[in-house]
């Protein structure tokens, strides 16, 4: 698998380019799970309905895990809190694979891991490592926490699992947590409280230059494990609200259709629909998206199916509770925390990502409620909004609210080796609050 990277581009007093790092998709309807690196050549990617989380990559940082911070791992963590019961079913699969022989990554030291954090004092992981001290010549299982603050696990022997695949399952419970391994080996009882739990899907290097690469498949949860938070509309009436009737279409390997709103702080939100074969779970079909920087920290999270039917799109953002909400059709879909900075700004874009892919668009008619109301006109002609054969048009000519758009193109000229992971390819019209 690869990094994904997508760019939004933003307009203010002048025009720049903020970039981020856009991972395989994860999908709220099991669970929803954030993907994090904490090192510059780790990475993560989380699928559809988080069956699936691919951590792996090739470790930056320097110092060996346990001797600093911990800057040696990645992977995906549950984007809320679970149940203080359930179980979790889990397959770890060794997929670093140089010449077709599979591992759990090479080097000095390597792990993947599945963690549940409860609080300082009560926490475990439970997995397989690779480590000079404790399995030198092979991998062999790891459970390494504490109970109230005192340690508890171990390691089995040197080499004591072998093999590239691997079946967990998890059962927890507010008082203490046990693992049963290849549906053979139960261990525990061991009394970590987990009434509350973060749950955590992680691969790590030990030292600069390992290489790990776990991918965790077939997770699945039991009935009343982890639930979706309830969408909750912040009372009084929205400082700004974004409605489009947006139509995601095109040809080839991937399109996009987003509004978005964004301030000159580092802080965007977009939300609208993304297609891309390249995802192994929606293998191309048409899901609803958020895209979030916050502060220049990028967050993302793929909500549900959608469609290349006209679809009516609403973002509302409440500035006194920093809340957006994402609606389809009326309907709020998705709850997210946002903290903009006025003075806002406002797209339309589509993108495409690779050469050959064409896009057919629509947009409108917007209609943009905002304090102090828009100024200016919309803005389709800058340099830098249409890129490598892709151009948003103003198809009505309403200079602010009404207009219609269409983002129509077929791309070419993206450097060899590049598409939209890695370069701008998009059409795009801004206009700006007043």
């Amino acid at each position: 698998m690869q990094v994904f990277i997508k760019k939004f581009i933003f307009s203010l007093s002048i025009i720049f380019i903020l970039s981020f790092i856009l991972v395989h998709k994860s999908y709220a309807m099991v669970a929803n799970a954030t993907p994090i690196s904490l090192d510059p050549g780790l990475y993560s990617t989380v699928s559809t309905s988080l069956e699936t989380v691919h951590a792996w990559g090739q470790r930056q940082t320097q110092g060996a895990w346990g001797t600093g911070p911990v800057n040696y791992e990645s992977g995906a963590t549950l984007s809320y809190r679970a149940n203080s019961s359930g179980t979790l079913n889990v397959d770890l699969i060794g997929t670093y694979c140089p010449g077709g022989a599979c591992s759990y990554g090479s080097g000095t030291g390597y792990k993947g891991f599945v963690q549940f954090w409860n609080d300082p004092k009560n926490y475990i992981a439970f997995g397989l490592i690779h480590d000079p001290g404790v399995s030198p010549t092979g991998t062999t299982l790891m459970i390494e926490g504490a109970a109230n603050g005192v340690p508890v696990g171990g390691y089995w022997p040197d080499n004591a699992i072998t093999g590239y695949a691997h079946h967990f399952e998890f059962t927890w419970t507010a008082t203490g947590i046990s693992v049963t391994i290849d549906n053979i080996k139960t261990l525990g009882v061991y009394p970590v409280a987990e009434n509350n739990p973060s749950i955590s899907f992680l691969a790590a290097g030990r030292e600069t230059g390992d290489i790990c690469d776990t991918t965790f498949e077939n997770i699945n949860f039991s009935d009343g494990s982890v639930n979706l938070p309830p969408i909750s509309i912040p009372s009084g009436s929205p400082y700004a609200t974004y409605t489009d009737t947006i139509t995601e279409n095109g040809t080839g390997s991937g399109n996009s259709a987003y509004i978005n709103m964004h301030d000159g702080s580092n802080d965007a939100l977009s939300v609208g629909i993304q297609s891309d074969t390249g995802d192994v779970e929606s293998n191309g079909t048409p899901q609803f998206v958020w895209e979030r920087v916050q502060n220049g920290t990028f967050t993302y999270q793929y909500v549900e199916p959608a469609s290349n039917n006209p679809t009516t799109i609403e973002l509302a953002w409440w500035q006194g509770s920093n809340i957006a909400i994402f609606y389809a059709n009326g309907t709020p879909i998705a709850q997210i925390s946002m903290d903009f900075t006025p003075t806002l700004y406002f797209n339309v874009e589509g993108n495409v990502k690779a050469n050959g892919d064409s896009i057919n668009d629509t947009f409108g008619p917007v209609n943009i409620q905002v304090a102090n109301g828009l100024t200016g006109s919309w803005n389709t002609t800058n340099s830098g909004f249409n890129t490598y054969g892709l151009q948003a048009t103003n198809t009505n000519g309403q200079p602010q609210n009404g207009a219609t758009f269409t983002i129509t193109g077929t791309a070419s000229g993206i450097p060899q080796g590049e598409d939209w992971n890695s370069t701008q390819v998009s059409g795009i019209a801004m206009i700006a609050q007043g």
